[in-house]
């Protein structure tokens, strides 16, 4: 199978990248609207409680809104920053397909998908943290892959970047 042009191994995971992109907007609003909401979830059921006309029977001490706004705010920030990182990947593929993948853009690309797992990393540890001052478990779990795979994005970041400027320096070779 070839690696560029039409109908290569590009294309099949761009295909694959834009209903993964579909999947995570869906998502993305999904957890907007959770963001929105789930800080007055409380309030909303304090008045339908105090509502004679509708009775709802649940026990408000069981909604714990702060860690429930923590997990959803991490999670926010995951698909956002997987959001991110699907669409750089976009371009770069793109870029391949036409048969140019050396590019600075791409350099460039791959630096700021490092700078968004790190951002999405360190903002681990913030809600982490967070979770110290409420009364509730939020799993948030970190590895060493994730670090790892952060260090070989950079690493790709700097084998773009070499590789458009030696591209740049054959070019202009006659």
């Amino acid at each position: 199978m070839r690696a560029i042009g039409k109908g290569s191994l590009a294309s099949l995971l761009a295909i694959g990248l834009h209903f993964t992109r579909i999947i995570l907007w869906i998502a993305f609003f999904g957890l907007t609207i959770a963001m929105l909401t789930v800080p007055f979830i409380p309030a909303i059921l304090d008045l339908f409680q105090s509502s004679d006309s509708i009775n709802v029977d649940v026990d408000t001490d069981d909604i714990e809104s702060a860690g429930e706004f923590i997990e959803v705010a991490y999670y926010f920030v995951t698909v956002a920053v997987m959001l991110f990182v699907v669409n750089r990947l976009l371009e770069i593929l793109k870029t391949l397909r036409f048969g140019s993948p050396f590019v600075k853009e791409n350099a460039d690309r791959f630096r700021s998908v490092g700078y968004a797992l790190l951002l999405g990393e360190l903002a681990k540890f913030a809600f982490g943290f967070l979770t110290l001052f409420v009364d509730d478990n939020v799993d948030i779990n970190s590895s060493m892959f994730s670090w790892l795979a952060i260090i070989a994005v950079f690493v790709l970041s700097e084998v773009f970047h070499e590789g458009s400027r030696m591209k740049e320096e054959q070019d202009l070779t006659v």
